[in-house]
Formats: C-alpha cells, sequence, structure tokens
C-alpha cells in the first residue's frame, strides 16, 4: 500500500514542481531583467540537475526509464530525422519569406542540443509521463504537456506556438520511440534554426 502512494504521490511531486518552476521562470521574464531571468534559469537548472543525481543513485535504472538509452537509437533516428528535415525546411522557407536574415553559428550547435536534450527531459518526463501516470496516457495528457511546456516561454508568443507545435508531435514521437538522446538533439537542432533563422529572441 505505501508502494504504490510512493508512485502516485512522486509524478505529483515532480508535476507540480516543474510547473512551479515554468511558472517562476515567466514571472521573472515579465518582472525583472534579462540579467536576473538567466540567473534564475540557471539556478533552476542546477536544481533539477541535482535532483536527476539524486534518483540515479537511488535507482540506476530508472535513466533508461527516462529514455537515456541506445537499444532503440536507430529506429529513434529515423523518425526524428524526418520531423527535423520537415521542421528545418518550413523555418529556412518561413525566414525566406519573412525576409530574415540567416545567423547561424556552428558553435552554438552543441549548445542549443545540450539545452534541448534539458527540455526535452523535462517536457518528456517531467511533464508528459507524470501527466499519463496521473490521468492515462491519452491525447488529453499529450495535448496538456504541449501546452504547459508552452506557457514557459511566454512572454514570447511566436516561440510559445512554436512550442505548443512542435510539443505535440515531440510527446507522440517519444511515446512510439522512447530515446531522450535522439530528441535532445532534433530539439536542438530546431532551436538553433528557428533562433538563428526566424529572428527570435
Amino acid at each position: 500500500m505505501r508502494g504504490e502512494v510512493g508512485a502516485t504521490k512522486l509524478p505529483l511531486v515532480e508535476l507540480v514542481s516543474v510547473v512551479v518552476a515554468g511558472a517562476l521562470h515567466v514571472t521573472t521574464e515579465l518582472a525583472t531583467s534579462l540579467s536576473v531571468s538567466r540567473a534564475y534559469n540557471g539556478t533552476a537548472c542546477v536544481v533539477f540537475l541535482g535532483y536527476v543525481v539524486w534518483r540515479v543513485r537511488q535507482d540506476p535504472s530508472v535513466l533508461r526509464t527516462w529514455g537515456f538509452r541506445t537499444d532503440n537509437l536507430r529506429q529513434a533516428g529515423w523518425a526524428y530525422a524526418a520531423f527535423v528535415g520537415i521542421g528545418v525546411a518550413a523555418i529556412w522557407g518561413a525566414s525566406m519569406l519573412l525576409g530574415e536574415e540567416q545567423r547561424l553559428s556552428a558553435s552554438s550547435l552543441a549548445l542549443y542540443v545540450g539545452w534541448g536534450l534539458a527540455q526535452q527531459f523535462a517536457l518528456q518526463n517531467l511533464l508528459a509521463r507524470n501527466l499519463a501516470t496521473l490521468v492515462g496516457r491519452t491525447w488529453p495528457s499529450a495535448l496538456l504537456a504541449s501546452v504547459l511546456f508552452a506557457a514557459s516561454h511566454i512572454p514570447r508568443l511566436e516561440l510559445s506556438g512554436i512550442a505548443c507545435a512542435g510539443g505535440v508531435v515531440f510527446v507522440v514521437l517519444y511515446r512510439r520511440v522512447p530515446n531522450l538522446y535522439t530528441a535532445g538533439a532534433a530539439h536542438g537542432v530546431l532551436g538553433w534554426m528557428a533562433f538563428g533563422c526566424l529572428g527570435l529572441e
């Protein structure tokens, strides 16, 4: 009985924690300066990283549960490659139509991929997986996870829209092929393209 309570309590605690962190991020963006916002984001990342380390020390098998695995790497790679190809073409086309200057720096791609991995961990495990555990593996849980993920990008409304649409695809793909490495790389490449080609700030 205690195990069942713990199995329900942990997803709820993780879900509430990441939603609160996202809400504080938005509040910081709106109410303070860019430097304060970045300091908050850095602090939040350190806190969640500490939690990840603690969970792994308690149960190393949680890494596989979270999608840190290589057995399905090829299958996931093909699935995400198709998504990235479509996304890159769409972003490049939109950039041409809008007359935006492309500012793609190869040196920054690795940073975007690292950030993409962190973002996908939050989306897939702290949001989508916990929502699915609490309300069922259904389309509503995928949509709600994507909406919450998009809301954390406010006040940048264009970015919020992209995050919501992309989030749905990412959650659906991840549920079919749960591999965080490929999801993070895909997120990083698309983020790199979006910021470099669409003039997003």
